[in-house]
């Protein structure tokens, strides 16, 4: 399986010396080596420099917003059903500007989150449970959303949250990883973990999860989840492969697809045909 280059580039932001040290340590220490390799695993570190459309003239830099269950937001329109927006691994909730420019548009309200770990949230650590958990929250104070959409980690996470109870009538993934769990060997093994290690990995993270890995992702989940969802993946996707779109969308048939060219992972949530088509789809019946 190819290793998506968002596990490549977590990897590569930590100094060379520490791969064969946690290789040294797994094969000493499997327990200690892998509590440390979560700990990093979990902590993003801060954002990625923002796209040059992120901040456009003209367009509306939404309000600023802090909810109950700790997060802050931007909050585009004042009135209408919520569309709740999770940005993905080192992302920010600029990047949905132009997706609320069009929803506010048809009468929606978008609020996009700011997750821990990233700038303004409060927390340094973060996963797709922790992400899942909060979205929920997040819905249930804003008094039931109408749709999700997920960028990256955050569709990933938002299939969770579905599937445990958030109650909305549309998901939209938007190049998203659809197998978190095998992302998590991956990361392990470019980090130098032996085998003992790796599993106690593994573990650590089930137990976190609270669930066995693999139930957790994108493709394991349930057809009531995938008859409300639209998979947004671009050809060109240099972080998370469209092979895992292609994945996603053998398990959700039921789903709607869109897949572009030439974008990349993030020009895609840009893109006035992505914009408008996700919108559409928002805002259709059923």
């Amino acid at each position: 399986m190819t290793v998506p280059a968002l596990v490549v580039s977590m990897a590569a932001t930590f100094p060379p010396w520490m791969p064969p040290m946690f290789g040294a340590v797994g094969r000493i220490a499997p327990g200690l080596a892998a509590r440390l390799a979560a700990e990093l695993l979990c902590r993003p570190g801060g954002r990625n420099p923002p796209q040059s459309w992120e901040h456009e003239p003209g367009l509306s830099a939404g309000a600023p917003t802090k909810l109950a269950c700790g997060l802050h937001a931007l909050c585009w329109g004042d009135r209408g059903p919520v569309v709740l927006a999770q940005h993905g691994w080192r992302g920010r909730p600029t990047q949905f500007v132009r997706l609320a420019g069009a929803l506010v548009s048809r009468g929606y309200r978008l609020v996009a989150l700011d997750a821990p770990g990233h700038g303004v949230s409060p927390g340094r650590r973060l996963s797709t449970r922790i992400l899942a958990d909060l979205l929920r929250a997040a819905a249930g104070e804003l008094g039931g959303v109408h749709a999700v959409i997920g960028h990256s980690f955050g569709g990933a996470a938002a299939g969770i949250a579905l599937e445990e109870g958030l109650a909305a009538r549309r998901l939209v993934v938007i190049g998203s990883p659809t197998r978190v769990s095998a992302m998590m060997t991956q990361f392990g093994g470019e980090m130098g973990l032996p085998g003992p290690a790796q599993l106690r990995l593994a573990r650590l993270f089930e137990a976190h999860a609270r669930r066995p890995l693999r139930e957790l992702d994108l493709v394991a989940l349930g057809p009531a989840v995938a008859s409300r969802a639209l998979i947004v993946h671009d050809e060109d996707d240099d972080v998370i492969p469209v092979s895992q779109a292609r994945d996603l969308e053998q398990a959700w048939p039921a789903a709607q697809r869109l897949y572009t060219r030439g974008l990349g992972h993030r020009e895609v949530l840009a893109e006035p045909a992505v914009v408008e088509a996700v919108s559409a789809f928002v805002d259709s019946p059923g």
